[in-house]
């Protein structure tokens, strides 16, 4: 499959503004099912300077800066790639105690205890796995697809893992950091994955998408849509990954000035033929 993946945002200022270094994430991170044709970012107007960076969790980025204040930046990327057909399911899970954790793992285990009636309800789902990892974790995405309403919501805060629970609906991004706190308080390190999926029914209606990855031993990093109650399959372009949902913005700075910012953005993404 060849997909065409173009992503505009836009930032209008109120006033002139002086920009700060701008991290943005953009580009689709390594996947053995992904072959990346072209990358293409157009910056309006051109940044003062531009430079490729690998963040400290291994994320491509461009850093960009600007020497003049400005009003209005644009971010356009064009992307092309090829996603070839993969069984999701195609890895041996091996024995925990001889594939230990490290410690670079610490930090996608960092998580605040979860309320007894979450405990109680992961307990139970575990037993129903009959205590088997893949089973569990499988069981887990589809129970949250199952149960809790998938709405849309543009705000940039997230809600926090119980009021996501209780509520019984939530983002992409809000279920997404549910399912990560109870992996983790499962002592299962889980973390958020940000990038396109592509769904040939939406036509113009995509968006970025949010969805997890939980490590198993042997294995690695497991793809994981709460969203759609399914292990991630080719339709799933990644571009940035990290132990917390802050750091997965697309566009990451800030400016100064007197001002307020408007944010506009449009993903679109067509399947070559």
């Amino acid at each position: 499959m060849k997909l065409k993946i173009t992503h505009q945002t836009t930032y209008n200022y109120s006033r002139k503004v002086f920009v700060e270094p701008q991290h943005l994430y953009f580009y689709p991170l390594p996947r053995n099912y992904i072959t990346l044709d072209s990358f293409e970012l157009k910056i309006d107007p051109a940044s003062s300077g531009l430079a490729q960076r690998v963040d400290a969790e291994d994320n491509l980025y461009h850093q960009c800066w600007f020497n003049e204040l400005q009003d209005r930046i644009k971010i356009t990327v064009e992307i092309e790639v090829e996603s070839d057909e993969i069984n999701p399911f195609n890895f041996l899970l091996e024995d925990q105690t001889k594939t230990p954790h490290t410690k670079a793992l610490d930090i996608f285990l960092e998580t605040e205890d979860l309320p007894d009636q979450v405990n109680k309800w992961l307990d139970e789902l575990f037993e129903a796995s009959d205590d088997n990892l893949i089973t569990f974790l499988t069981y887990l995405n589809k129970e949250v697809n199952n149960n809790w309403d998938h709405e849309t919501r543009y705000e940039s805060d997230l809600m926090e893992p119980m009021q996501c629970f209780e509520s019984k609906k939530g983002s992409c991004r809000d279920l997404s950091w549910m399912m990560i706190n109870m992996l983790r308080n499962r002592n299962i390190p889980a973390r958020f994955v940000s990038g396109y999926a592509f769904n040939s029914e939406l036509g113009e209606g995509h968006e970025l998408h949010a969805w997890i990855e939980a490590w198993v031993p042997g294995a690695g990093w497991i793809p994981l849509d709460p969203s759609a109650g399914l292990l991630a399959t080719n339709s799933y372009i990644p571009v940035v990954s990290s132990y917390h949902p802050a750091n997965t913005f697309p566009v990451q700075g800030s400016f100064r000035g007197d001002a307020e910012a408007n944010l506009d953005f449009q993903v679109k993404i067509q399947e070559i033929k």
